[in-house]
């Protein structure tokens, strides 16, 4: 049974303009990649890629933890009277991603002492900030333009700790999406997870002000840490057509928007929001019950 002159007639007018439509296509993706790479952005890519977890990244990280400790209530005191207890519990908040992303995997937890720098880091920090002479290092890290850049700084680490956590979690359960954004929140949460810990090892002197339980009140950082962890999956299983490098370059940019947000604008966060229509819809049936 032959085919109707009509339909070939149509099917050879429609068929260039679809290939062509396909190829155009191609080729801008072709053109916007290569060039992309080519050009600054592979420059800033490049240049945050080969910058050093030790000492550019790790070290402001160890001062916004041990001021982080200091501003829980009774830290000072509990400092004092028990110097080994504090200083652990800093080094539990340093290497808490590590901590709590190899306590899934079922990695060997002093995987985290493996580098002996983040934890002699740690503890010169927490001196700083506790028993320097006359205050002199914790006032001035609490000045606006250190305090920013130590805060920008972080967060460009968070982007890159996030990707490690997401890539060891595609090396031991290669392609599969649930696994790898879970070890990115993971990491992300690791600090607020460890508060549980830390409030165990002060005991009274922990307090309610030091925030609700991660599980409990999910922060701004979870969720972010949610976003990035999405967004490295698709990466790593091939979804989206960027390297690793890439992904931490965005993902850091991501995250410096939100802080920049949070600091110099003031606003609410993003994700109220999506969280509020999600929960509107999915448990519309019952209000919240104070």
């Amino acid at each position: 049974m032959g085919v109707p002159l009509g339909v070939v007639l149509m099917w050879d007018m429609f068929l260039p303009s679809r290939l062509g439509f396909i190829f155009s296509l191609h080729c801008s993706h072709y053109y916007i990649t290569n060039n992309l790479r080519a050009g600054m952005f592979g420059v800033l890519v490049d240049w945050f890629e080969s910058v050093p977890d030790m000492p550019w990244l790790d070290i402001p990280y160890c001062i916004l933890m041990a001021v982080f400790l200091r501003e829980h209530k009774g830290s000072i005191k509990f400092a004092v009277n028990h110097p080994i207890a504090s200083l652990v519990i800093l080094i539990l908040y340093v290497q808490a991603n590590v901590i709590c992303v190899h306590l899934l995997l079922g990695l060997p937890l002093v995987g985290c002492l493996n580098n002996a720098w983040d934890s002699l880091t740690a503890a010169l920090c927490w001196w700083g900030v506790f028993f320097c002479p006359g205050d002199l290092f914790y006032k001035a890290v609490q000045l606006k333009p250190i305090q920013l850049a130590i805060a920008v700084i972080c967060e460009a680490r968070h982007a890159r700790l996030v990707m490690h956590s997401c890539q060891e979690g595609n090396q031991y359960f290669p392609q599969h999406t649930t696994i790898i954004i879970l070890c990115g929140v993971v990491d992300g949460s690791a600090v607020r997870l460890m508060m549980s810990l830390d409030r165990k090892i002060r005991g009274e002197a922990a307090c309610e002000s030091d925030g609700e339980n991660e599980l409990k009140q999910v922060t701004e950082v979870t969720k972010a840490s949610f976003v990035l962890g999405v967004f490295n999956a698709l990466i790593l299983t091939g979804k989206i057509p960027l390297s690793a490098a890439e992904g931490v370059f965005f993902g850091a940019l991501f995250m410096v928007a939100l802080l920049l947000n949070d600091i110099l604008l003031g606003r609410t966060s993003p994700f109220i929001p999506i969280q509020g229509a999600f929960w509107k819809v999915v448990c519309s049936k019952h209000q919240k019950v104070e």
